[in-house]
């Protein structure tokens, strides 16, 4: 290989990114590819991450880690639906990123704990129903009741208790790694809402580092219910810096010239 082309290899292998996944489950009648711990189990073509029991823990993983790295984005959606008591209801659940010790077969804490408490390093979404109800991201497994600000992380929604319970939801989570936003998305129809219900910034590979283990957790204290997940669907992407992309296209530029010039 001349120098010529060896270096314009070397520009595209410099801005090679970490491999991308892709996940895909209509429903769950088939838990191919899954890690299911604790109370969590297959309910014909369901994935119910708690039952309807007192004092429950669940966590649903992809088998195989995700890499990541700081170019890694990921997007990702889901149907669930959460039934229990109008007048108590159930703690919630969270969608986990983890890189915990314990991999796939990690199990985090019940009731409040949404199956990612004590999971670290870790960035969890977590879709809280029960007083005080909030969707938003916490990282390393914290307890929401032990934030500098109890049950407000940065950037959360807040709404009615119970507001999404009870009734089929369909959520959307997207994150860009260049801006390191994180954007989540409700609605009770499989249509994509304009704007998120709410946004954050958080840097998913400062947090789990080189992987991370991506699934689902749950919890039943007190007062629960089942936590179910009907359908989901996770792709994570490099997403190039400018000067990547650059630096990328330069190369292939590069290789592109150098085969006409042999072809000439």
């Amino acid at each position: 290989m001349s120098v010529s082309s060896r270096a314009a290899w070397l520009l595209v292998l410099a801005a090679a990114p970490a491999a991308a996944t892709t996940a895909n489950y209509s429903d769950f009648s088939s838990l191919a590819g899954l890690t299911l711990n604790g109370n969590a189990a297959q309910e014909v073509d369901v994935l119910r991450l708690v039952p309807n029991v007192d004092t429950q823990a669940g966590t649903a993983f992809l088998s195989a880690a995700v890499p990541f790295d700081a170019g890694m984005g990921f997007s990702t959606a889901f149907h669930f639906k959460v039934s229990t008591s109008a007048s108590d209801p159930t703690d919630g659940f969270s969608f986990l990123l983890h890189n915990d010790a314990a991999g796939a077969s990690a199990l985090g804490g019940a009731g409040q704990g949404l199956g990612y408490v004590g999971l670290a390093p870790s960035v969890a979404v977590v879709f809280r129903g029960r007083d005080p109800n909030l969707i938003g991201v916490i990282t390393g497994g914290t307890d929401p009741a032990a934030l500098g600000i109890p049950f407000q992380p940065p950037g959360y929604y807040s709404g009615t208790e119970g507001a999404f319970y009870n009734q089929d939801e369909y959520a959307w989570i997207d994150y860009n790694p260049l801006t390191t936003q994180l954007s989540v998305y409700l609605a009770t129809s499989a249509v994509k809402p304009l704007s998120p219900i709410m946004a954050t910034t958080v840097d998913v590979f400062a947090n789990v580092g080189s992987q991370a283990y991506v699934g689902f957790g749950a919890g039943n204290g007190g007062a629960y219910g089942t936590q179910d997940v009907l359908s989901w669907s996770f792709n994570s992407a490099p997403v190039p810096e400018p000067a990547s992309a650059g630096l990328l296209a330069l190369g292939l530029l590069g290789l592109r010239l150098l085969r006409r010039r042999r072809q000439a």
